[in-house]
Formats: C-alpha cells, structure tokens, sequence
C-alpha cells in the first residue's frame, strides 16, 4: 500500500524538529510539489553539552534544555530567514521527529478470517486497528520499566493491508476470507510531549503539530528511495543510542535499540587515552578513524581495541533481536552524520558477520540521497548540499506528503 497521496498544495513551508539523543534539529522548510527535493530555508542543530553522562535522566535534562534552545532559535532567527527568503511564506506544518531512546515504535499484525468470504469495510478495518491500540496497551501496563517512563501515543500508522495474503491498496467493498492489518504506534515520554506541545501552541500556533518517531520517517524515505529492497535492516547511529528496524516485505515489523551510540564511545577513548572529550569524538569523525590508535602506548591500544568490540557485540545482540525466527536481512541501510560514516559502515558489517556469519550489503542513506536528489540541482545552481544527515531524511519525509489514511497523529 501507498504512503503517498497526491500534493494538494503547490508549495508548503514547515517547522521541522528533530528531538535526537544528544542534540536537537530544527529548520525552516519549503516544498514546491514537483521537485526532487525541498528547499533548507534555515537549519540549526543544538548539541546538549558534550559531558559525560551518569544517567538517562542526565542526558534527557540535557536534551530538553536543547530543545527550549532551539525552539527560540526558530522564532528570532528562523522567522527572519523566512521573510527574507519569502514575505508571504505561512508556516503550516510543524513535524516533530523523535529518536531513540525517547521514543518507541511498536508494530503488531492482527489476523481476521471467516469460513465464507466477508466484505472489507472502513468499520471492521478500524475494529482491528483498536484491538491493536488495546494489545499495546496492555503490553505497555504489563512492562514494569516502561510503564515508569510515563509514556504517551503521539502516532498510529498502517504498515499493511493483506487480503487473502496478499497486499492490498484499495480494499474497501472487497471481499475476502481473510484480512490481515499491519500496524505501528509510536510511543514517547509525556513530558517530551508537553514539551512539544507547548512549543507549538506558544510559537506555531498557526501550524499543525505532527509527532512522530525518527526511525519510522527513515522506513519512509528509505523504502521509497530503495523501492526495489523489500527486505531490510535500519540502523540510525546518533549521539547517545543506536536504533535497529527490520523491513519484511517492505512493511517495518519490528524496532529496537540501545541506548550507545557515537558519544557513548567517544566518552569511552576520552577516558582511556586522557585526551579531551571533544578530541575524542573526532578521532570518529574522519575518514580514517582508527588511526589514531596508531601513536598510542600498546596497553591503551588494546582498551581501545575493547571498547570497539564492545560496541561490535552491541550491534550484534541488536541483530539477533528481529521480533521472529528470521535473521536480519543481508541489505542493510545506515544513518549516521556523514564523517562518522566510514567507522560505522565498518562495525557493522563486523557485527553482522558475527551475528548471523554473513557479509551484509550495506547503503549509506545520506550518500543515497545527495546523490540521486541534490546532485544534478547542485551542479545546475549555486545550492549548498544540506550536510545535517538528519535534516535530509526529515525534509524528504515532509517533501514526499504522506498520505492521512496511513497516519494518525494524537
């Protein structure tokens, strides 16, 4: 089924937010229906405070102070660049993208049969998407951790439709024996979506607020741009986690993470090696981003080489983890910030090879997008290629126009 729907509109100006592990983007973004790509009107990423972290409480304060940081940004400097980029310009979407670990996206399937064939109806469709609000929430009161988060519904979308098992677009008034729906909700911490809605009410009132999770707008983009994969792991690298999501016959059925991510191992070497934190994490952020192990004393070299190991068998409980008795596919999809590309694209096909003895096929998400969406225009004009990965996968994701009938947003 389609995620799609035709643009309305011929042009549409949105706020949008991505609320990271250890940073928070927001920008300014026009989409002209038609085009490859939306336009960046204005970005600015705030970083929590590169420290070292004893808690997720710690990290989570951090964020959120990043976040009333960044949404002032977007009331001063961002309505400036919207006026003199256009004077008439309305902004009328605000899209709030959360990442792990402060968000979760649950995806459960429910199966309906009869003896004889029944007509699909828009009322039994909704009948079995309640009873999968209804099986995760229960899930949600029976988990002890999770149900101390205090967490809250922000999204609701349909991965699938399957009538006879087989996929479906257009299925009302049909008749089948057997209907099968697909369906994924995405859950945050309720004091993250105060926050959010707070922000929108304060300074967007004229916008409507869509929250959803960061690695559901990645299935988005990446399905759509990799269309001939239907078979897929994803895995988003930020600051303080690393989230997985397994695509099955192109629907996302499963996500999960760990709360490790390139801060995390940057905080490790600082602390080995007795160099700043911020050196540290740039030793990640290169080309070549083992060489700096080459002028350390051998004990230092071989805690190194542990860390890395460490992050390797991380990665790899991730991939025995897919939510079925199937191992990860072999085609893998990576977001990360485009420097520290080349050291994750490397531990993860360690990792895979461990996990399940197989040398994965792996594309780098953000490469993918410049290069089939921003090159040609680059070369024909004087625009500047976005370099926040996060900002191109958010911005695609509003520029695409997802369809109503497939999100609900709460």
């Amino acid at each position: 089924m389609s995620f799609f729907s035709a643009v309305k509109n011929a042009e549409r100006f949105c706020v949008v937010i991505d609320v990271g592990s250890g940073s928070v983007l927001v920008a300014i973004v026009h989409s002209v229906a038609g085009e490859p790509h939306p336009n960046i009107v204005w970005s600015h990423r705030e970083q929590a405070p590169l420290r070292d972290i004893d808690s997720i409480e710690q990290s989570a304060k951090a964020v959120m102070s990043a976040l009333m940081r960044a949404v002032m940004l977007v009331e001063s400097d961002g309505r400036k660049a919207l006026v003199k980029y256009k004077k008439s310009a309305q902004l009328t979407e605000l899209q709030c993208a959360i990442s792990a670990p402060w968000s979760y996206t649950v995806t459960k399937k429910i199966d309906y049969t009869k003896e004889e064939p029944f007509e699909i109806t828009e009322t039994l469709i909704d009948d079995l998407k309640a009873a999968i609000l209804q099986q995760v929430t229960n899930d949600l009161k029976s988990n002890e951790a999770l149900s101390d988060l205090n967490l809250g519904i922000v999204t609701r979308a349909t991965m699938d439709l399957l009538a006879n098992d087989y996929r479906v677009e257009n299925p009302i008034g049909s008749k089948t024996s057997s209907l099968s729906v697909m369906h994924s909700t995405v859950i945050s911490q309720q004091y993250l979506i105060e926050a959010l809605n707070e922000a929108g009410e304060k300074l967007f009132s004229e916008a409507e607020c869509h929250k959803l999770s960061f690695i559901l707008v990645f299935f988005v983009v990446t399905r759509e741009l990799l269309s001939s994969y239907y078979d897929m792991c994803l895995i988003d690298i930020t600051n303080e986690a690393t989230e997985m999501g397994i695509i099955r016959d192109g629907s996302l059925t499963y996500c999960t993470h760990t709360s490790f991510g390139s801060n995390s191992i940057a905080r490790e070497i600082s602390a080995i090696t007795g160099v700043p934190l911020a050196t540290a994490a740039s030793y990640l952020h290169s080309a070549k981003p083992y060489s700096f192990i080459d002028n350390l004393p051998a004990a230092q070299k071989k805690e190194i080489e542990i860390v890395f190991d460490a992050y390797i068998e991380r990665l790899a409980d991730l991939f025995k983890e897919t939510g079925d008795v199937l191992a990860i596919p072999k085609n893998i999809a990576v977001h990360s910030d485009l420097e520290s590309e080349p050291l994750f694209e490397d531990l993860i096909k360690k990792a895979s090879k461990r996990a399940v003895k197989q040398d994965p096929a792996v594309t780098l998400v953000s490469e993918t997008i410049i290069e089939r969406l921003y090159n040609k225009t680059s070369e024909e004009t004087t625009e500047k290629i976005p370099r926040d990965t996060a900002l191109l996968l958010s911005a695609q994701f509003f520029h695409m126009k997802y369809s109503p009938d497939n999100f609900e947003y709460l």
